[in-house]
């Protein structure tokens, strides 16, 4: 399985697949792994214990009864992760079908927790209206608004399929004022580029919460807004809003709504 999962790298996250078993190792040959390293000009990331500790304050009852949804998914690891946590069902999509055939490539071998109620699929999120989508009560919505060429519209979309929450996470600009947008040009090959060539970077909270309470999520919480150490003219923001208040006092963050 190793030499699979090889073949299918570059990988972005690094999942669990059993217990001896990760898609980090495919780029660590003393199978030890690092919490980010470079491969191929992409950074391996262990997000499983940072993502789960923001469930277990939110919904410290778990995710039985809640249905979970990740725009531009990569290899899938919330997906997983979310039915790790007992969700309901758990739909996954990327525009790319590299990263779609690693996830469903997790999906066939994990043995360490269930991969039913599991569904992923190569879709551009412009095309998701056309699709038999239900909303979901969780969203994730993370490293997809800035590489979008109307970012608003692809915004409303996800944002009309959450029932509760959505985890927010974009590129910023750093150093510049806050309220605006700031336009580019992009790869459209590049795997952990967008396909439309074009990019928006917001300049900070300010502008992003007003465009997410346009979307609809009346709550809001700051995780982190912090400088790129690689790229020190860009940031990057998480924030987790929510469609009804009280939903997100559990959670540790900066009220911005």
């Amino acid at each position: 399985m190793l030499e699979q999962i090889r073949e299918l790298g570059p990988w972005h996250m690094n999942v669990q697949i059993t217990e001896t078993l990760s898609t980090g190792q495919a780029y660590d040959q003393s199978g030890s792994i690092t919490n980010r390293e470079r491969n191929s000009g992409i950074s391996l990331l262990s997000l499983q214990s940072q993502f789960l500790q923001k469930i277990d304050q939110i919904y410290p009852q778990g995710l039985s009864e809640k249905s979970f949804l990740d725009c531009a998914c990569n290899a899938g690891g919330y997906c997983f992760w979310a039915r790790e946590r007992n969700a309901k069902s758990a739909i996954g999509f990327d525009v790319r079908e590299h990263w779609i055939r690693q996830a469903r490539f997790i999906k066939n071998n994990r043995t360490i927790a269930p991969t039913d109620r599991i569904h992923f699929q190569v879709l551009d999120l412009y095309d998701v209206p056309k699709e038999d989508i239900a909303p979901a009560d969780i969203t994730m919505f993370k490293g997809i608004f800035y590489h979008l060429p109307d970012p608003m519209r692809g915004l409303k979309i996800a944002a009309d399929l959450t029932n509760e929450i959505m985890f927010f996470n974009t590129s910023t600009t750093w150093g510049e004022a806050d309220g605006y947008l700031k336009c580019g040009q992009e790869s459209r090959e590049l795997l952990m580029s967008g396909v439309h060539g074009l990019y928006w970077f917001a300049t900070g909270p300010k502008v992003l919460s007003e465009i997410l309470k346009w979307a609809g999520f009346v709550d809001q919480r700051m995780i982190f807004h912090k400088q790129r150490h690689d790229a020190p003219e860009l940031g990057r923001i998480e924030i987790v809003a929510a469609k009804m208040p009280g939903i997100l006092e559990r959670i540790w963050g900066e009220r911005i709504v």
